[in-house]
């Protein structure tokens, strides 16, 4: 079963995140939908853990298909996250040839040090290893990956209780979520993971209930209408008005509740995510979440080399160095937006088609042949099938 209304709402939730990536002084970016949603990070983590349990909840039974699992979840997030790596390690070589280059740091230095290479290739930023500068939401794929091998031992160590263990470890890392965090959800590098396997788990808990409830769904397709047009208002108030504060924290049960509903596609709003465009933005999600932030950031070096030139003050930085376009008028500035997020989306289909999906392709097979050769292990040399 593949939950496609889920699919589109992750790609809904990717672009927005995209979106506050290129700072503009635009209606779009001003939004609270974009200026907050790094919260979508958090409806990633409780999706994962329900399409996850969804997939491998009976699977992870022992040890040989916990290799071939967590063979099958590196190979879908490391190729893309070592591509986008090598991009942003070849523009920081070439930083020093380009006009402006003395705006920041030397090269390779601070948060981009040779010291950060290999805790960023290697999904250790998450782990007290980072914070690096390099591409900034790799924090939340290092915490996912070792969010799996967690799921995975819990599935091994606690199957029949899985239930209460997950609910157990999502409350024990939410509880150190509020306790050192001073921005409400919005902690990264430091403590990331345990938000990531507080929305993952209670993601897992909400894949248990749908599987429980699913079938006395009732309700009729006009009322399950209602029903996702309330969560849908819900979702979004709760993102425009949580902010950062101590609401935020209640972003894993809002984003599950958003899960469990969808997840049925009874409603009018389910037909509307199932159209061809919300496909394939949830199709292209993971791509989109990665290579924003280098398309933006390639964006505003060549605005700032060409307002350099021109003297035309098209842009500025605030008091915490983040790039601001300012043409003349909102609209230009939204325009500017809109042409941004096209060419992530077009990006995204490149990386796509050239790296994410072979790579995805080359780790299942990867993992078959593994799980193969664990079922038939070659016979000891000069031994009989009798013997």
């Amino acid at each position: 079963m593949r939950f496609t209304v889920l699919d589109a709402w992750r790609g809904l939730a990717a672009l927005a995140v995209a979106l506050s990536r290129f700072g503009t002084e635009g209606a779009i970016y001003a939004s609270p939908l974009v200026t907050y949603s790094y919260l979508f990070v958090d409806f990633f983590f409780v999706l994962s853990g329900f399409v996850i349990a969804h997939a491998y909840l009976e699977k992870v039974q022992d040890a040989a298909s916990l290799t071939t699992f967590a063979i099958r979840r590196f190979g879908r997030l490391w190729p893309l996250h070592a591509a986008m790596f090598v991009l942003f390690l070849l523009y920081e070589a070439a930083r020093t040839l380009m006009p402006g280059a003395a705006d920041g740091s030397a090269p390779f230095t601070g948060l981009r040090a040779a010291s950060t290479i290999l805790p960023e290739l290697g999904f250790l930023s998450a782990l007290g290893f980072g914070p690096t500068g390099w591409n900034h939401p790799s924090w939340s794929i290092s915490a996912e990956f070792w969010t799996y091998l967690l799921f995975a031992a819990i599935c091994l160590s606690f199957r029949a209780n899985f239930a209460k263990g997950a609910l157990l470890v999502a409350a024990v890392s939410m509880a150190i979520v509020v306790s050192v965090s001073h921005s409400g959800m919005d902690v990264t590098f430091a403590y990331g993971i345990f938000r990531c396997i507080a929305g993952f788990f209670v993601g897992g808990v909400t894949y248990l209930a749908f599987i429980r409830w699913s079938a006395r769904w009732t309700a009729s397709a006009g009322r399950s209408t209602w029903i996702e047009t309330v969560c849908v208002c819900l979702a979004i108030a709760f993102v425009w008005f949580a902010g950062r504060g101590p609401v935020s924290f209640a972003a894993p049960l809002v984003f599950a509740g958003l899960v469990f509903i969808f997840a049925h596609e009874r409603g009018a709003v389910s037909r509307l995510l199932k159209g061809r465009a919300p496909q394939f933005l949830g199709e292209l999600s993971y791509s989109i979440y990665m290579v924003a932030l280098f398309v933006a950031m390639v964006a505003q070096k060549a605005i700032t080399i060409v307002d350099g030139r021109v003297g035309g003050g098209h842009s500025t930085s605030t008091s915490e160095g983040v790039f601001i376009l300012q043409l003349p008028g909102p609209w230009l500035n939204d325009a500017a937006t809109l042409v941004y997020a096209a060419s992530v989306v077009v990006f995204s289909v490149i990386t796509f088609r050239l790296i994410e999906a072979p790579g995805r392709r080359f780790f299942n097979r990867l993992s078959e042949r593994r799980a193969q050769a664990i079922a038939s292990p070659t016979p000891l040399t000069g031994i009989t099938a009798g013997e």
